[in-house]
């Protein structure tokens, strides 16, 4: 006897555009929110959050947490680079840069003097039950 074919159950995987996905994630869209402008775009009302995962899962081999984390890697990079060619010629970008990268600060000798301790003194009122 011939083996019959199953029939596949549920709702066919669902094919986003991997170019407009990629450049999604390199602009720091959550999968929340990728999920939420693909079901917009393609209107397709069910389209979650877990659909995105699985379909990057699928597409690239790796959850999307990973895959994420490595576009942030690059959408970093280019913000440090857009950074420094804007420090060359715009002294506020220059002193922002030094202050977050470097650690400096406006006056680098000035010190705070910890607060003196407040202290609080309770004195018991005489003959009265306080």
């Amino acid at each position: 006897m011939a083996e019959e074919k199953k029939k596949k159950v549920g709702r066919p995987p669902v094919e986003l555009d991997e170019h407009k996905f990629e450049t999604m994630m390199e602009h720091g869209y959550t999968c929340e929110e990728i999920a939420a402008r693909f079901s917009r775009d393609m209107h397709l009302p069910t389209l979650n959050a877990d659909t995105v995962s699985r379909w990057c899962k699928r597409t690239y081999g790796v959850n999307f947490k990973d895959f994420s984390d490595k576009r942030r890697r690059v959408r970093d990079g280019h913000l440090r680079e857009l950074l420094l060619k804007q420090a060359e010629t715009n002294p506020s970008v220059l002193i922002f840069c030094a202050k977050n990268w470097l650690g400096m600060r406006d006056n680098p000798d000035e010190v705070k003097a910890p607060a003196e301790p407040i202290r609080i003194v309770i004195e018991k009122a005489e003959g009265g039950n306080a």
